[in-house]
């Protein structure tokens, strides 16, 4: 497997392929490629070279893969490892920004601190992953084809895995998948998926033939279904919708492999999100540990592209993650900074920061928007979104391992509008996310790379200006107090254009037992730098930081920043004791009932919470007016 530079003499436009479920025996691999390009599932006897002695290269991603001599990093700027095994001391490093390793057999602090090379903070070791499950994959099985599913593993043993069957959650017969091809209907294969446990999306017989033209949005309705790409095929959003959507409550859902494109009109009035994962507007109580999916290389992309007749596109929330307790692995959301409609010839030395490109035109809002509570993401980048915040976390007990962003530099529409690469609502109590890299590039300045609430635990975290000064960035960090009281932090460090922090102060609120969240199960830290915590809040203080405004975003999803008083619920308090009395008889003669919604809420998010101390009857009866 050769992977070289393309014609520019860089690897930074080697996009969209993949390499899994392959044994190399040849004494060198050469896997020089940048965003949406995973390595899985895979065995490279000899060394593993990620990018050539020349030309630059913005990677990557590796999980499930075992390297028989060492690992070259070579030239790219950031790249995330996980479940990877590879020799003591076979780790090579050149340069880069961000670097993760997490769950990988065969390195070290020392390895790390050598991989670091006096850029401090650029490795991040953790010895243990949160939660995951490897991509579905296509196995020849006796007579016939199957789909492994793999199974979600809470904090799996380091390396690669070896027990492949030990770690298969579910099997599915091509008896139980549809296989559609681009020449379907999107109602053919919606009629296939109604009767099915799968979808397999085949590429055509030639380029663009993997292109699917869709007139509805696809939707999945069952639990455990799978969406499976091969050949990365392109799903093409109907105008004003989105191209694929889940059912909010679903549990154990698989998509993967798939490209979504943007298709509505910049004069249309609004636009679905490409992928729309459960219902931002239905709250569903899910057990802790209940996984309700995971989302394995997706990308989701805008642009005026010559296969869409060069039309100025729009996309409000290109992805959004609505249900609670997902695994998003491996996503990249591109507002495309060059295309083949815009008269530009790619060539040795071609540039394009002064070329004016069609897409530049083409409308981006949100790249990524995370509504649901418990969901931890591996490897997101983000990159160009010229309309708003890049990435948007309103969920509690957040995780992120690993984020790249490359803020827009062909559009006014920068930073300085206090848009952010990364920004987590203030109102959340709990977010943790480790190595985080926001880049510029030329002279346009902005205002904070990362917008966070005074909650968020942030480790290694890095901004770099490209042909441009340090400053670009006014604040590295700024964090908002729910009263929105801005806070805002330089870098710690700079050098060769790179500025670092190895934390952000932040307040600790894990002590508190609130509704609407179940606090994140991080795996253990000792190999990070140890975190600033400007306050640790204890229960007592719930009073203090738990408001009407917290308990109408938890329980109405969305209703954030409306402030209620006694004086306006008094109505309801009337109504709620009226029917408490009438229904007085039935809740003291002892009979059984189903706890409602309501009831579980009140108990806690989703009865997880089993040994934890209860709050006083007094809060709980403010939730439940908020539920009726």
């Amino acid at each position: 497997m050769w992977v070289s530079n393309d014609v520019t003499g860089h690897a930074t436009n080697n996009f969209w392929r993949s390499l899994e479920g392959v044994t190399i025996t040849a004494p060198r691999t050469m896997w020089a490629v940048s965003q949406a390009s995973p390595l899985r599932r895979s065995v490279i006897g000899g060394e593993l070279w990620l990018s050539h002695d020349v030309g630059y290269s913005s990677g990557g991603f590796i999980s499930d893969v075992k390297i028989g001599k060492s690992l070259v990093m070579g030239t790219q700027q950031q790249w995330f490892a996980r479940q990877m095994t590879m020799p003591p001391g076979g780790l090579e490093c050149w340069q880069g920004w961000n670097y993760i390793f997490m769950g990988v057999e065969g390195i070290d602090v020392e390895m790390g601190y050598k991989c670091n090379k006096g850029t401090l903070n650029k490795v991040s070791i953790m010895d243990r992953t949160a939660r995951s499950a490897e991509k579905p994959y296509i196995v020849w099985e006796g007579s016939e084809w199957m789909i492994h599913v793999p199974k979600v593993v809470h904090q799996p043993e380091p390396g690669y895995i070896q027990d492949r069957e030990g770690q298969i959650g579910w099997k599915l017969s091509f008896r139980e998948v549809f296989v559609a091809d681009p020449q379907m209907s999107t109602d053919t294969i919606l009629q296939g998926m109604r009767y099915k446990a799968a979808l397999l999306l085949t590429p055509g017989e030639s380029p663009p033939a993997e292109i699917y033209a869709l007139t509805r949005s696809l939707e999945v309705t069952k639990d455990r279904f799978v969406v499976l790409g091969i050949g990365f095929p392109t799903l093409v959003s109907p105008v004003g919708q989105s191209c694929l959507k889940v059912r909010s409550g679903l549990t154990d859902v698989r998509i993967a492999s798939i490209i979504f494109d943007a298709n509505t009109p910049v004069s249309h009035g609004y636009a679905e999100p490409l992928l729309q994962w459960g219902d931002a507007t239905n709250l569903f109580v899910r057990r802790q540990l209940e996984v309700s999916g995971v989302a394995s290389d997706i990308v989701a992309r805008i642009g005026a592209f010559a296969y869409l007749n060069c039309e100025l596109k729009r996309a409000d929330h290109m992805l959004e993650f609505n249900d609670d307790s997902l695994i998003i692995d491996n996503v990249w959301v591109w507002h495309a900074d060059h295309d083949d409609c815009s008269n530009f010839v790619m060539a040795k030395g071609a540039d394009m920061m002064d070329h004016h490109f069609k897409s530049d035109q083409c409308q981006s809002q949100h790249g990524i928007v995370v509504n649901g509570n418990n969901i931890v993401a591996y490897g997101v980048a983000v990159e160009h979104i010229d309309g708003g915040h890049m990435l948007l976390w309103n969920g509690e007990a957040g995780q992120l391992y690993f984020f790249q962003a490359e803020l827009p530099y062909h559009s006014d529409l920068t930073l300085q509008r206090r848009y952010a690469a990364y920004a987590v609502d203030r109102n959340i109590y709990s977010h943790f996310a480790l190595g985080l890299g926001v880049y510029i590039i030329g002279g346009k300045p902005a205002y904070a790379a990362y917008l966070l609430s005074e909650y968020c635990d942030l480790r290694n975290v890095v901004t770099v200006a490209i042909d441009a000064s340090d400053d670009s960035f006014h604040h590295q960090v700024c964090q908002e107090s729910m009263e929105g009281e801005q806070t805002c932090y330089k870098p710690q460090n700079c050098s060769w254009s790179r500025c670092w922090r190895p934390w952000v102060p932040y307040v600790d609120a894990h002590a508190l037992k609130l509704r609407g969240a179940t606090w994140p199960l991080i795996p253990p830290t000792e190999k990070l730098p140890e975190p600033k915590i400007l306050k640790r809040l204890r229960p007592e203080d719930r009073y203090q930081v738990s408001s009407w405004q917290y308990a109408d975003y938890q329980l109405g999803r969305g209703k954030k920043g409306v402030t209620r008083s006694w004086i306006g619920q008094l109505p309801w308090l009337a109504l709620v004791a009226l029917i408490a009395s009438f229904f007085g008889y039935f809740l003291c003669t002892g009979r059984t009932r189903q706890p409602s919604e309501a009831d579980r809420i009140l108990r806690g998010y989703g009865d997880a919470l089993e040994g934890t101390e209860a709050m006083d009857d007094s809060r709980d009866f403010e939730r439940l007016q908020m539920v009726t």
